[in-house]
């Protein structure tokens, strides 16, 4: 069952809170990524992948060896060397994420590392409406805390499993943007070898479509695919066409199974069946 872990907490504010925290904290790792990391061509020096035997948010290297992340058990900003050994810790709890983002410069530059580029600006809005009154983290649920990491941990896992079924895939990871955990698949490309065809799998944060975590299966392509109109009936979730072309499993419809196997087979099959459809669409 590729080490699902078992869901079984209604989405509240509590899960709410601690998931906008995380999503905040993350950006530590983004501004890190995209002041002080070469720019990558496809813009990835900011995002960053989920590490689930370390429970941790881990960004990209710098050419020198060492990177960032963010331990989502323990709460806190680290910064680690080329064997990810940890060399210096920055607790989240109490401060504000510009407290937080003064210790980390001071911690950098202990390091000997140059932050003369390092500053908070995003060409998004930072995602403060997870703090407390006074704009600071405060963890209150350690429920809470434990419920997102098996979001993460369940995501990590299982994206990547059915991400390997491609021979034309990005890797798995988390972009601070809009947090979610997942990867795009080019099924098809033109003869200029740009993608004319793309099936996107992954794991969201609840946004404006959907109030809650959920995942998600996405597809594009520059001509209309007769799926648009005839779509196959999934096992579970639901289309959300025509406003929004994929489908979408929630975690309120996961946690009505009660063993990890239950949920597993669930999801599996939610991606597989669609998966299936829309790769024989594309042909």
């Amino acid at each position: 069952m590729n080490n699902w872990e078992l869901l079984s907490h209604e989405f509240n504010y509590d899960l709410k809170n601690v998931l906008l925290q995380q999503y905040l904290a993350a950006q530590v790792i983004a501004l890190a990524g995209r002041y002080l990391i070469p720019k990558k061509p496809d813009g990835s020096n900011i995002n960053m992948q989920y590490i689930p035997e370390k429970e941790m948010l881990l960004g990209n290297s710098h050419p020198d060896g060492w990177a960032v992340g963010v331990h989502l058990k323990n709460f806190s900003v680290q910064v680690l060397d080329e064997k990810e050994i940890v060399k210096a810790k920055i607790s989240l709890e109490g401060k504000t994420f510009q407290e937080v983002f003064q210790e980390f410069k001071t911690a950098l530059q202990n390091l000997g590392i140059n932050v003369s580029q390092l500053k908070t600006e995003q060409p998004y809005e930072l995602p403060t409406g997870g703090l407390k009154e006074g704009k600071y983290f405060a963890i209150e649920s350690d429920d809470a805390v434990s419920e997102n990491i098996r979001y993460r941990h369940n995501a990590q896992l299982l994206i990547s499993e059915l991400a390997a079924r491609f021979s034309d895939v990005e890797p798995v990871r988390i972009w601070p943007h809009h947090f979610d955990t997942g990867t795009f698949a080019t099924v098809a490309r033109v003869e200029k070898g740009g993608a004319s065809k793309t099936i996107g799998l992954g794991l969201a944060i609840p946004d404006s479509m959907v109030p809650e975590p959920y995942f998600y299966l996405s597809f594009w392509s520059e001509n209309p695919l007769e799926i648009e109109n005839e779509p196959v009936k999934l096992p579970a979730g639901k289309w959300m066409m025509p406003n929004w072309n994929g489908s979408i499993l929630g975690v309120s419809d996961i946690i009505q199974k009660q063993t990890t196997k239950e949920q597993y087979i669930l999801v599996r099959d939610f991606f597989k069946t669609g998966i299936d459809n829309l790769v024989e669409k594309m042909k």
